[in-house]
């Protein structure tokens, strides 16, 4: 590794790296910007130990690395228009879900590659990246710096002719949109609640509201559904915000997702109560739910998306996740967490996609994905540095793109 480093030209306004490794849970080494010099890059390598461990929860590290090292405050310059790379190596299968993980990666402008070794099932691997000819395979660890040469070329390829989209974590101005949120309004998570109402606010901050700009709803159910707000009730941020902060949970026993849905359609999302689908003003409907619908919602969604509506569900606790899956506009705007406390990592996620121009989030909806890489890693430290110094002298590509070291 330190003779990876000594290639590259360090520092704040060149290459930034970060490191983190992952087993059973991730461990940051270190941020993009925790070192401004190639120097004190080294010296931080030479005293690394392999933390170890006997799962591969590669997914939940995915997730990790986006949540807490593609970030301003951790070094990223994705605002400056600033390449983001991950490179993911593994020699095992991974034991969580990835394939979702992955597509979020690179809708929020994260270049991925992966390289596996040894027993990683290579058709998942295969299927995880963007396409099949994009992950690589050594029989062993000690192959990897042999595939090298191999990655370069679709590296440059992508690098040099595609555009990945770059998402903005500032407030999006002169962007009209509808968003309405579908919220459990059951007994069940009435200790909860608070999670929800800061969910919601956390979602609608960084939007510019106002009445020719974002439009917000709130619409809470469990065997019916109950209004909060319409679209077109609030003018200012602000009042939206302080609506939010004084929802009560309406109770119920049981949810009804699929007929809420419906509401959603055909009322709250209409023009009569402050829609703007006729003036082809993009929608959005962010369903949370914490438990199982009774009725069925496939049909329902099916007819939101029909009618150009952009579904997101978000699962909690005891939600189905086909249900969650089948609500969603495609796998990738399925989110699942265990508890509400845990709600606090999506925002920033259906936030890159919500903010997005009118003409990229068109290319997103009909691809599903934008072109990224994907390489993974785990153990045999010394085999996996070895690989990013073949990797980093083959071409300086490397050296004009910021990137993440996923061990």
């Amino acid at each position: 590794m330190i003779n990876t480093i000594n290639q590259l030209d360090v520092g704040p306004d060149r290459v930034q790296v970060g490191l983190l490794q992952f087993a059973d849970r991730p461990k940051i080494e270190f941020y993009l910007n925790n070192y401004r010099t190639r120097e004190e890059v080294v010296e931080k390598i030479s005293q690394l130990r392999l933390t170890g461990g006997s799962a591969v929860n590669t997914g939940a590290a995915m997730n990790y690395a986006l949540d807490n090292m593609f970030h301003s405050s951790r070094g990223s310059r994705r605002r400056q228009g600033v390449q983001q790379v991950l490179v993911l190596i593994t020699g095992g299968s991974p034991q969580d879900q990835v394939k979702s993980v992955a597509d979020r990666l690179a809708l929020a402008g994260v270049l991925t590659f992966t390289v596996s070794s040894g027993q990683a099932d290579e058709a998942l691997l295969q299927s995880v990246a963007f396409v099949p000819t994009l992950a690589f395979h050594a029989r062993s660890f000690s192959g990897l710096p042999g595939l090298a040469e191999q990655i370069m070329p679709e590296l440059v390829t992508v690098v040099g002719d595609t555009d990945v989209a770059v998402f903005q974590e500032e407030t999006v101005v002169g962007a009209e949109r509808d968003v309405a949120f579908l919220i459990d309004g059951t007994d069940r998570v009435q200790a909860d609640f608070a999670y929800i109402k800061d969910f919601i606010i956390k979602v609608i901050e960084p939007l510019d509201i106002g009445d020719d700009k974002v439009r917000v709803s709130v619409v809470q159910h469990s065997e019916r559904p109950t209004l909060s707000f319409y679209l077109n009730t609030y003018k200012t941020k602000d009042e939206v915000i302080r609506a939010v902060q004084g929802l009560r949970v309406t109770g119920g026993r049981s949810l009804n997702t699929g007929s809420a849905l419906r509401f959603m359609k055909d009322t709250i999302l209409s023009g009569t109560y402050g829609g703007r689908a006729a003036q082809n003003v993009p929608q959005f409907l962010i369903v949370l739910t914490g438990g199982r619908s009774t009725d069925n919602v496939r049909e329902p969604a099916g007819a939101l998306k029909t009618d150009g509506v952009v579904p997101f569900g978000v699962g909690v606790k005891d939600a189905d996740p086909k249900q969650i899956e089948a609500i969603s506009h495609n796998p990738s705007f399925a989110f699942n967490v265990k508890e509400f406390s845990e709600l606090s990592t999506i925002p920033q996620r259906l936030n890159n996609y919500v903010s997005l121009p009118r003409e990229e989030l068109e290319v997103v909806l009909q691809q599903g994905k934008i072109f990224f890489f994907r390489v993974s890693g785990t153990h045999k430290i010394c085999n996996f540095w070895c690989f990013l110094s073949h990797l980093t002298y083959v071409n300086p590509i490397l050296i004009l793109i910021r990137f993440l070291l996923l061990s």
